[in-house]
């Protein structure tokens, strides 16, 4: 190591959006140029730590972006990435780097004559996460005004491999996500701050299990040609409370996580904040009101998930909000509001948003407030839980509260040396998030009045897993493909998933 200093009709409406959901997508070139125009000088933050992605950067010689917004392609010590910020004051300033690279080289910061050189870290756990953060010893001296900071390996380069790619796997070469930039003093109290209104998950880990859905805007029926968007106002309308509630306590389930949007953004129950931001999107029935009510009644919990609409299937909902402005201060609080309202409504009953989808890779390069975004959250119920997904990455932040990934089809767990603090995933309960149906999370083409294939695996390992993830005491909650139309009409899961959680249940509940 060197350290040195120196948005009349209803039924029109909604078909509008979704003609407007369906339009055709910007190429991958011009996603890249569109990056490349959000430069500038980036504020740092006096009391906080301020992200800025690799996308914001100024690249030179043959570093490149993938389409991801990762930045790759350092061969040679010429090869720099540099930001412009502006420091409040006089300052040192501590730096992390989000990145990915197999072997170890050494990396270098500097502003200046301010410079840092570490040995980047090598992955030494199992599965995820497929890139990490790495805090550089020592400090960055930064003068009030504007700076520049540049990043570079400066001695030997990784070999550039073009297969690779940046979070389906551990890169050869550098390849960057961002730079967290801030003083030692506002980093503790950040800490200090998720600490002192963290949730409680201990329930999740009494309660063993529960049970996802992704009743999304692309869910489709058990008949029917289109997806739920289309109609959305019948869906919520037509959802049987009692029947989606016997099904769920079939299972035998401590909890439901419950989607209160997926795709795009359209949300079952009435949320004044959302309808300020896009009115049209919200329903005159509590739906989700009424799930909260008739589980807590059967002694099973409500989680919310939410996908904040932000890859490409929902095209009006981000911009409405403020995630283009260039200044991303209106989406972060917008989405607070969102959140704080859905809190405030149903107060204590609403145990948390356990999954909030797309963070790191979506929510983060925008620099959101996740303290706002965690405060909201625990409106209603200061024990509410947040989380905020990591996905193939390390944690997006002190305030997230529980282990969020997307696991798939696997029966995994995550690595519990890299929980706790100042780890990967940080100070967190550990939790498994994982998915059975072999077609997938949700049913995004028509059923015609057929599930699939069923589970991924077997009975008999699903019953193991369990066990496996009870004894180990990491909750887990697994996600079963529901029909759109949620109705007395037809069975809303799959029945060979049913008949693996009932086997579950029996062996978990003993009943």
């Amino acid at each position: 190591m060197r350290v040195r200093t120196g948005m009349t009709s209803l039924s029109v409406c909604i078909a509008a959006v979704w003609m407007l959901m369906m339009a055709s997508t910007v190429s991958a070139a011009e996603k890249r140029a569109e990056v490349r125009l959000i430069k500038g000088v980036v504020p740092l933050k006096a009391d906080d730590v301020t992200v800025i992605t690799g996308s914001r950067g100024e690249l030179s010689a043959n570093v490149k972006q993938e389409v991801n917004r990762a930045i790759y392609g350092f061969e040679t010590p010429q090869d720099t990435i540099r930001w412009t910020v502006a420091a409040p004051e006089d300052g040192d300033y501590v730096i992390s780097l989000l990145y990915s690279m197999r072997d170890q080289h050494n990396i270098e910061v500097s502003c200046g004559d301010s410079v840092l050189v570490a040995p980047s870290i090598t992955c030494t756990w199992e599965n995820r996460p497929f890139f990490w953060r790495q805090e550089l010893p020592g400090t960055l001296r930064l003068k009030a005004g504007e700076n520049q900071i540049t990043v570079r390996l400066p001695d030997t380069q990784p070999k550039v491999v073009a297969a690779d790619r940046f979070g389906y796997g551990i890169t050869q070469g550098l390849h960057l996500w961002s730079i967290e930039i801030g003083t030692a003093t506002a980093r503790k109290a950040q800490v200090e701050r998720a600490q002192a209104i963290r949730g409680d998950a201990s329930w999740m880990v009494d309660g063993k299990y529960g049970i996802f859905v992704h009743w999304s805007a692309l869910s489709h029926g058990f008949t029917g040609n289109t997806p739920r968007a289309d109609w959305f106002q019948d869906a919520v309308k037509m959802f049987d409370v009692n029947v989606f509630a016997d099904a769920i306590e079939r299972t035998g389930a401590a909890w439901i996580v419950f989607t209160s949007t997926h795709k795009g953004f359209f949300w079952p129950a009435p949320n004044a904040a959302l309808d300020k931001i896009m009115p049209g999107r919200t329903a005159e029935r509590d739906l989700l009101g009424e799930i909260i009510t008739e589980l807590d009644r059967r002694g099973i919990r409500t989680l919310f998930y939410m996908h904040t609409a932000y890859n490409g299937y929902e095209t009006t909902f981000r911009p409405a909000a403020g995630a283009l402005d260039d200044d991303k201060t209106r989406f972060s609080d917008n989405i607070a509001s969102i959140l704080r309202y859905a809190s405030l409504r149903y107060g204590e009953k609403l145990m948390g948003f356990g999954y909030i989808d797309g963070s790191l890779m979506n929510d983060y390069p925008l620099d959101v407030s996740w303290e706002d975004w965690a405060r909201a959250i625990k409106a209603g119920n200061p024990n509410a839980v947040a989380g905020f997904s990591s996905n193939r990455g390390p944690r997006v932040s002190p305030f997230s509260e529980l282990t969020v990934t997307d696991g798939g089809k696997e029966l995994l767990q995550p690595d519990p040396a890299i929980i706790g603090p100042g780890k990967q995933l940080g100070d967190v309960t550990s939790a498994w998030w994982c998915l059975m149906d072999q077609e997938g999370w949700f049913s995004n083409k028509p059923m015609n009045g057929e599930f699939g294939k069923g589970p991924s695996h077997s009975t008999e390992e699903y019953v193991a897993f369990f066990k496996r993830m009870a004894t180990e005491k990491v909750p887990v909650t697994i996600n079963l493909i529901m029909t759109a139309d949620v109705t007395d009409e037809h069975p809303i899961f799959n029945p060979k998933c049913m008949a693996v959680m009932e086997e579950v249940r029996k062996a978990i509940r003993g009943k």
